[in-house]
């Protein structure tokens, strides 16, 4: 099972290498699909290399700050795309508008920064570069052995995570340390699912107990957090010139409503589709003493 289980999850990094490789040539392309296909693929890579820390190969420091980097700027990119179409959408929704010029003109100049933004990723040789040092790198690194029990307990510190996350949300009265917490949990989140996704073939069904839930709680979690990102940019936007502060509010108050549903939604969410505990959903029986003393020493070396 140790030689199945690794060349699965190798299988699953190759994957998301493959797919950078093929879109971040389009990025400068007016669809901005390419945007979203290379920032999926890259979370999906950093989530493996980071939930299976210490049984899949670890990437030097230097190069892990780039990938950080290329996930940051994809992520950029995409998220003002995002932001530009969910305003445009709301402005064509309703007839009457103060000022709908200048609203249609921020939108615009949003989206066009993004577009910007990802043709510039496009055309740096320092994108591809970083695929292809880390293609290599994990390449040249040495194997070891996966056992499925150690899949389980690095899943298991994952959901824990999540759960950290969702008390610390639950236990504040400020606004802000709420969002930043639901932020955060939703990165987890998301990390837990691909984690799952890139280890199926080696659990079988029982993964889709994790998967789908996390694919519920990453869409409410995300609409939480767009509505809280819409409501700040909405409110840059105050005192700009043509801006009329009555169009501004109003749509304020409407990413404020949907901000307000989304946490309502997840705590529905939360209480009738529940993401289940890793170990108990994998029909995992805690392994012998030394195991957990071997995992034990295989994360603090992996620090």
């Amino acid at each position: 099972m140790g030689k199945k289980a690794r060349k699965t999850l190798e299988a699953y990094v190759t994957a998301q290498l493959d797919e950078l490789d093929n879109a971040l040539p389009m990025l400068a392309s007016p669809d901005h699909e390419a945007v979203h296909r290379s920032r999926v693929a890259i979370r999906r890579l950093r989530s493996v290399l980071a939930c299976y820390r210490g049984l899949v190969p670890r990437l030097r420091r230097p190069l892990r700050r780039e990938l950080r980097w290329l996930a940051r700027s994809l992520g950029e990119a995409r998220d003002q795309h995002v932001l530009a179409q969910r305003m445009r959408l709301s402005i064509d929704a309703r007839a009457s508008w103060e000022a709908p010029e200048a609203l249609y003109r921020a939108v615009e100049s949003l989206d066009s920064g993004a577009g910007r933004a990802a043709a510039e990723l496009g055309r740096k040789k320092r994108c591809r570069r970083i695929v292809r040092n880390v293609r290599s790198a994990l390449g040249s690194a040495d194997r070891v052995k996966v056992r499925r029990e150690a899949l389980a307990y690095r899943m298991q510190g994952q959901w824990e995570l999540i759960r950290e996350e969702l008390d610390g949300a639950g236990a504040t009265s400020s606004e802000a340390v709420r969002n930043s917490a639901l932020h955060e949990a939703r990165k987890e989140v998301k990390r837990l699912r691909y984690a799952a996704e890139a280890v199926t073939e080696t659990f079988g069904p029982d993964t889709a107990a994790i998967i789908q839930p996390a694919i519920t709680f990453q869409r409410v979690l995300g609409e939480q957090h767009d509505a809280v990102v819409a409501g700040e940019w909405l409110a840059g936007l105050e005192g700009e010139p043509d801006v009329d502060s009555r169009d501004v509010r109003f749509l304020r108050d409407v990413e404020e409503r949907r901000r307000i549903r989304a946490e309502e939604d997840f705590r529905l969410a939360a209480l009738e589709y529940p993401i289940p505990a890793a170990r108990r959903v994998l029909n995992f029986e805690p392994a012998a003493a030394e195991f957990a003393a071997e995992t034990a020493i295989t994360a603090g070396s992996a620090k």
